[in-house]
């Protein structure tokens, strides 16, 4: 049955007859959420695992559930800081920042967990700030309002605290060249075809002696949505 799963779909990696789901227990990931009456009992958590040459696990990657999974390019941008050559970007410039917004990849389904990334340039002497700050600050973010991401998260890196003499405030700030990785979650279903995913990206930029007030950037990034693969007729 597995082997004939595997010619439909023309599967060619190997796959795992599970008995009695011992491997999944033994991961310890077996889904105890579903009845035991049902077909499906038995059956584990959706999740990828990101495994080293010598066998270690490097890296889990849990999504919510079946429909859902995170695309092997997101994995190498987070873990290797590589996007596809085909990966589509858009470049945004204010004063004296320049940032470039990316995506893993070109292509996804509905369905999966693309990566996104920012790469920020600052002009020598200048500073956005970080987290946390006081109400009266604006810190750097990036954010997904479109209606095709169920969800969205971002890693910003460590903040160096800067003292302000004239303020007798130390606040957290970026400068020079930083970069800003997350994940965006696709929903499910989505129509294929060519589309754009909308964000914003927010932030204050100051130098030592002038502070410009809060911006919001607003851009769109190209994105095919590719078809489920339909099984080919059995022959």
């Amino acid at each position: 049955m597995l082997k004939d799963f595997a010619q439909q779909y023309q599967i060619g990696f190997p796959l795992l007859s599970d008995r009695d789901s011992a491997v999944i227990r033994s991961f310890g990931i077996l889904n105890t959420n579903i009845d035991p009456s049902l077909r499906a009992h038995g059956v584990p958590h959706p999740v990828q695992y990101l495994v080293a040459p010598d066998g270690a696990i490097l890296r889990k990657y849990f999504v919510p559930n079946y429909q859902h999974r995170v695309a092997a390019s997101e994995i190498a941008l987070r873990e290797f800081g590589i996007a596809s050559d085909a990966a589509p970007s858009v470049t945004l410039q204010s004063g004296a920042l320049t940032v470039e917004v990316g995506l893993s990849a070109d292509e996804a389904f509905a369905g999966q967990e693309i990566g996104v990334f920012a790469k920020f340039a600052l002009d020598p002497g200048w500073h956005v700030y970080g987290s946390p700050l006081p109400d009266n600050f604006t810190a750097t973010s990036i954010e997904f309002d479109d209606p095709k991401i169920a969800r969205q998260s971002f890693d910003l890196p460590h903040a160096t605290p800067l003292r302000f003499a004239d303020l007798g405030e130390t606040l957290p700030v970026h400068s020079g060249t930083f970069r800003i990785i997350g994940s965006l979650l696709l929903k499910y279903p989505l129509d294929d075809g060519s589309t754009t995913l909308r964000g914003r990206l927010r932030f204050q930029q100051c130098s030592d002696t002038v502070c410009e007030p809060p911006e919001t950037l607003a851009f769109e990034i190209p994105l095919t949505l590719q078809p489920f693969m339909v099984a080919p007729p059995r022959k």
